[in-house]
C-alpha cells in the first residue's frame, strides 16, 4: 500500500515531494513516450558481463572450480583405499566415513577463507551478494561435516557407540595432531555457533568478528592433521601434494586480497575527512577528500570499505555505500549509527585520516540496460539509490520509493527529490508504522503495479534491511517483473 506523505521530509526546504499520483502520471508519460515499442528500453547502454547477466567462461566459474577440486580430492581419497574401507562395514566403514566428512568440512573450510578473502576478480565476476550467500552454504557445510568428522572419528577408535570416551582419550594420548585437531574443531564449533542468527544479534560486530578469525586458526591447525595422521592422505604422495597445493593456493589468495587490501590503500596518495553534514537523527555524510581519491575509480551504487585511523578504529574495515557520485577529489559516504564502530565513524574530527578498500559492489545503472528505473529504498538504503539516481538518465524517468518509519527518518530526502524531477521522475515516501499498511506490508504486489503502470517493463534496484529487501523482491516477481530485473546487494557476513 503506497500512500503520499502527510508532510514533506524534514530539511527539504522548499523542495516539492511528489505523491502517488505524480508517480501515476509519470509512469504514463514513459508509456506514452515509447508507445509502440512494448517493453524496448530506452537507451541501450552497454554492459560489462557479471554474476546477475549473461555467461561465464568456465575458468572463471567459481562453482565449476569448486566442483573440480571436490571431485579430484574425493577421487584421490577414493584411489587411496577410501573406496573399498567405504564398503568394508563396521570400525572400517566408520573410520572411512570420518576421513571423507574431515575432508568435506576442510575443503568447504577453504572456500569460505576465499570468499571471506574476497578478491576482487571474484567480486567483480559474481558480486558480492552471491558469495554471502556461498559463503553461508560453506559455513553450514564445514560444521556439519566436522560434527559427523568428530562422531565417527570416536565412534571407530573407541569401538562402538558405549565407547567414544575411552576413544576420545586413546586419541588424545596416541594419535599424532590430534589435539590440534581437537582444538580445531572447537574452534570450528564456536564460529558456527556465533553465526547463529539468535546469538549474532547479542553480539557487537567487533565481538562477533573477534571470533570469525578464529576461523583462520582452526583451518590451520586441521592441516597437519589431515596431511599426517592416520590413512586419510598419508598413503599417496599425490593425495598429499594435492592437499599442500590446495592450502597454499588459499593461503594466496588472504595474502594478496586481505594483506594486500590493507597495503593498497595505504599505499595510495592521503585521504581524509573533509565534512561531516549531519544528515537525520543517528545519520550522517562523510565528505572524503584527497588526491587518493582520484585513483579510486568507484561508481554509483557501490561501497567502499573504510578504514577510519584513529587509535580504536584502525583495524577494522567497514562497509559504506557512495550516496553521490564522485567527483574530483571528493567522495561521499552516507552513514547511520547502527553499532559501536559506525556511532565512532560519524563522530571523529575533519581532518581524520582515512584508508578506502575497494570499490565493491555490481549494483551500478548499467544493470538497468537503458530501461526505465525504479529506486526502493529503506533508511540509510537510500544512500546507494541517491548515487544510482544521479547516474540515471531522464529517458530512464526514475521513480524513487523512499521506506522510513517518519519523514524526519528520511535522510537526503530533498537531494532525492530535486533529482528524480530533474529527470522527469518521482520521489515517493512511504511512511508510518507497519501496523497501518496491509498484513504490515507498504510494498504488496498489488499496490506497486496498482502505482507505477510499467512496472513490469522497469528495472528495480532494492537496498535496505536484509527482511525488506526479501520482501520486496518477492512482491516484484508477483507483480510479474523479470527476475534479472531485480537488482540488489546485501555488503555484510
Amino acid at each position: 500500500m503506497l500512500q503520499p506523505p502527510t508532510r514533506p521530509p524534514s530539511g527539504d526546504g522548499d523542495g516539492r515531494v511528489a505523491d502517488t499520483a505524480a508517480a501515476a502520471r509519470v509512469a504514463s508519460r514513459s508509456r506514452r513516450r515509447h508507445a509502440g515499442h512494448p517493453g524496448r528500453a530506452a537507451t541501450q547502454i552497454p554492459t560489462r558481463q557479471n554474476g546477475s547477466h549473461g555467461t561465464r567462461s568456465l575458468w572463471r566459474d567459481p562453482a565449476a572450480w569448486a566442483i573440480v577440486i571436490v571431485t579430484v580430492t574425493v577421487g584421490l581419497w577414493l584411489l587411496a583405499g577410501g573406496a573399498g574401507a567405504l564398503l568394508a562395514g563396521g570400525i572400517d566403514t566408520a573410520l572411512a566415513i570420518s576421513q571423507l566428512s574431515g575432508l568435506l568440512a576442510a575443503l568447504a573450510a577453504l572456500g569460505g577463507l576465499v570468499l571471506t578473502a574476497r578478491p576482487a576478480w571474484l567480486e567483480r565476476n559474481v558480486g558480492l551478494d552471491r558469495m554471502i550467500g556461498w559463503h553461508r552454504i560453506t559455513g553450514m557445510t564445514a560444521a556439519f561435516g566436522m560434527a559427523v568428522h568428530v562422531a565417527a572419528s570416536l565412534y571407530a577408535a573407541g569401538g562402538g557407540l558405549t565407547r567414544m570416551w575411552t576413544g576420545l582419550i586413546d586419541l588424545i594420548t596416541t594419535a599424532d595432531w590430534f589435539v590440534a585437531a581437537l582444538v580445531a574443531a572447537i574452534l570450528f564449533a564456536l564460529v558456527s555457533l556465533t553465526s547463529w542468527r539468535r546469538l549474532r544479534t547479542r553480539m557487537t560486530y567487533e565481538t562477533w568478528h573477534m571470533v570469525h578469525l578464529a576461523g583462520y586458526l582452526a583451518v590451520a591447525l586441521a592441516f597437519p592433521h589431515a596431511l599426517f595422521s592416520g590413512t586419510t592422505l598419508g598413503s599417496s604422495a599425490v593425495a598429499r601434494w594435492w592437499w599442500i597445493a590446495l592450502y597454499a593456493a588459499t593461503a594466496v589468495v588472504i595474502l594478496v586480497s586481505r594483506v594486500g587490501g590493507i597495503l593498497r590503500p595505504a599505499l595510495r596518495p592521503r585521504t581524509t575527512v573533509a565534512r561531516i553534514i549531519p544528515e537525520g537523527p543517528g545519520v550522517a555524510s562523510l565528505v572524503i577528500t584527497g588526491p587518493g581519491v582520484d585513483t579510486f575509480a568507484a561508481r554509483p551504487g557501490q561501497f567502499v570499505g573504510l578504514r577510519v585511523l584513529t587509535r580504536d578504529l584502525w583495524w577494522q574495515s567497514h562497509p559504506y555505500s557512495l550516496s553521490a557520485a564522485t567527483q574530483p577529489g571528493a567522495l561521499r559516504l552516507t552513514i547511520k549509527a547502527l553499532g559501536d564502530a559506525s556511532t565512532r565513524t560519524i563522530a571523529v574530527e575533519p581532518g581524520t585520516r582515512v584508508l578506502l578498500e575497494g570499490p565493491y559492489g555490481v549494483m551500478t545503472i548499467d544493470q538497468a540496460q537503458g530501461r526505465r528505473v525504479l529506486l526502493v529504498g529503506a533508511g540509510v538504503g537510500l544512500a546507494p539509490m541517491r548515487s544510482l539516481l544521479e547516474a540515471s538518465t531522464s529517458a530512464q524517468a526514475p521513480i524513487i520509493l523512499a521506506r522510513a518509519h517518519t519523514n524526519a527518518d528520511l535522510p537526503l530526502a530533498s537531494e532525492l527529490d530535486q533529482l528524480a524531477r530533474e529527470r522527469g521522475g518521482a520521489l515517493i515516501p512511504i511512511t508510518g508504522p507497519r501496523s497501518q499498511f496491509p498484513d504490515g506490508n507498504p510494498f504488496t504486489a498489488q499496490a506497486l503495479s496498482a502505482n507505477i503502470g510499467d512496472l513490469r517493463s522497469r528495472a528495480v534496484f532494492v537496498c535496505g534491511p536484509t527482511a525488506l529487501q526479501k520482501r520486496v523482491c518477492r512482491e516484484l516477481v508477483r507483480a510479474g517483473v523479470p527476475r534479472d530485473q531485480i537488482h540488489y546487494e546485501r555488503f555484510s557476513w
